[in-house]
């Protein structure tokens, strides 16, 4: 007969074990006297013992109902504290966001909005990963990470890609470079002037060298770097000009350390968002997500 047993039932047992009267046990229950004992003589009948007794207007629980109550008041605290997460977890006072990036926005510009972020929703703890843009697709694809941040040209089943945001790449000069004079440069602006480099393995070496090509430029590689952090640190200490990706770009013009100018032709940068292809984001990442939306708008002006 235990499976008659009811969460109404137990709700009306512990209520009378903690105010022992019955009218006191409906008004805290919302209900009436009569459905109380309703209740208490159900659970009597399911559990095959008795559970109070009565003196006067008072009653007392049996050695049996002390028993049983023990075990019902520890799982009420269970679904208390259940209760509680529910509401911390819709209230953004509980959560985590677990994000993989590329070094060109992980090194700072996710910093930035993960510090925004925190700030406003203090019970989320947010990791960044910093890995390469194939890195990152791979974190995705394991289902493991809420949102991955990298510049493909490649799909994974299982993850989504689009486009978060899309810039044109920019030159960046020494401060003082003459150079600097022109409002943008061209591929012969570049023709035998120091010049670093991407790696070859980054996707977009083969753009810049068509970029080059295009006015028959051949400048100077002195250096090499994977990083366009790396990069625009070179070219601050003077070693020579380059071609990154506009993001890095802004942040090394915003902390005065070099120049920026825009290409002509134009070379557009596509930074994706990617997303595990087989969850829905979390409302804690979708909410995240309209930070990083807003600040790529803030960056170049949109």
């Amino acid at each position: 007969m235990l499976n008659r047993l009811t969460h109404r039932q137990l709700e009306a047992f512990r209520a009378v074990i903690e105010t022992g009267k019955v009218t006191a046990a409906a008004q805290i229950l919302n209900t009436t006297q009569p459905s109380v004992s309703r209740l208490i003589s159900d659970l009597e009948h399911a559990t095959g013992f008795k559970l109070f007794e009565r003196r006067g207007r008072q009653l007392y629980p049996t050695p049996e109902a002390l028993a049983l109550y023990e075990e019902v008041e520890r799982s009420f605290v269970g679904l208390a504290e259940i209760s509680r997460v529910i509401e911390d977890i819709r209230d953004f006072r509980r959560g985590s966001l677990l994000i993989a990036g590329m070094p060109a926005l992980a090194l700072k510009f996710l910093p930035d909005a993960i510090a925004a972020f925190v700030k406003t929703e203090p019970g989320i703890t947010v990791s960044l990963r910093a890995r390469s843009s194939q890195a990152v697709l791979q974190h995705l694809s394991s289902q493991q990470f809420d949102l991955g941040f990298a510049a493909l040209d490649t799909d994974h089943p299982a993850v989504t890609r689009r486009a978060i945001c899309t810039a044109p790449m920019q030159a960046v000069l020494p401060v003082g470079h003459p150079l600097c004079r022109k409002q943008r440069l061209e591929p012969g602006d570049f023709h035998e002037q120091p010049f670093i480099t991407l790696g070859a393995e980054i996707s977009t070496r083969s753009e810049t060298d068509v970029f080059l090509a295009t006015g028959g430029a051949r400048p100077h590689v002195v250096a090499e770097a994977q990083l366009s952090a790396s990069i625009c640190e070179l070219v601050a200490n003077g070693a020579g000009l380059s071609i990154v990706e506009p993001v890095t770009a802004a942040n090394y013009v915003s902390a005065g350390k070099i120049v920026s100018r825009p290409l002509h032709p134009e070379q557009p940068f596509r930074y994706d968002l990617l997303l595990p292809a087989l969850r829905e984001p979390s409302r804690v990442a979708a909410n995240f997500l309209d930070l990083v939306e807003t600040q790529f708008a803030e960056l170049f002006g949109d």
